[in-house]
This record gives C-alpha cells, sequence and structure tokens, in this order.
C-alpha cells in the first residue's frame, strides 16, 4: 500500500525564534463536547459500511445494502436523539 507524504520545510529560523501557535478552539456548541463515544463509533461505523457496499458494484448483495441504510438511518437517528436531549435543537431557533 502506498501512502503519501507529505513533506514540510520548516523557515530558516532558530528554535528559539519559531513562536508555537495553538490551534484555534473550533466553535463548537456546548452539547457537542463530550459525546457519547459509542454513538459517535456506530454512526462512523455504519456510514463506512454503507459506502463501502454502495460501490461494490460487481457483486452488489441487495439485502445487505438495505440492512446497511437501516443501521445507518437508526445510528444517525440515536446521535439526533442525543444532540436533541443535550438541548442542542432549540439553541438556534428559540424552540
Amino acid at each position: 500500500m502506498n501512502i503519501p507524504t507529505l513533506a514540510c520545510e520548516l523557515p530558516d529560523a532558530a528554535p528559539e525564534e519559531l513562536v508555537e501557535q495553538p490551534f484555534p478552539i473550533p466553535n463548537l456548541p456546548l452539547a457537542c463536547i463530550g459525546l457519547e463515544a459509542s454513538l459517535a463509533r456506530r454512526l462512523a461505523e455504519a456510514k463506512a459500511r454503507l459506502d463501502r457496499l454502495e460501490h461494490e458494484v460487481d457483486s452488489r448483495d441487495l439485502s445487505a445494502l438495505a440492512m446497511a441504510r437501516v443501521e445507518f438511518a437508526l445510528a444517525a437517528r440515536a446521535m439526533a436523539d442525543e444532540l436533541i436531549a443535550r438541548g442542542l435543537h432549540a439553541r438556534e431557533k428559540g424552540d
């Protein structure tokens, strides 16, 4: 497997001249911070499986594809339920 590498040249400067620049804090609502890892993992795995099955055109198993679509929908719904339970749905629209 060929994995491309990315080369980065540093400027000609002494280490004491380089300034540490921390990454900016992402603009995430507090409801998104500390989400249940199992929900995120379930959603990511369901999406990856769905993508893989949708791209298999030679040996497409329609029942497996249908099950993958259902699992993705259920995982997305579980994630949405968690976000709603944390009040994220009411923050923007004033519901």
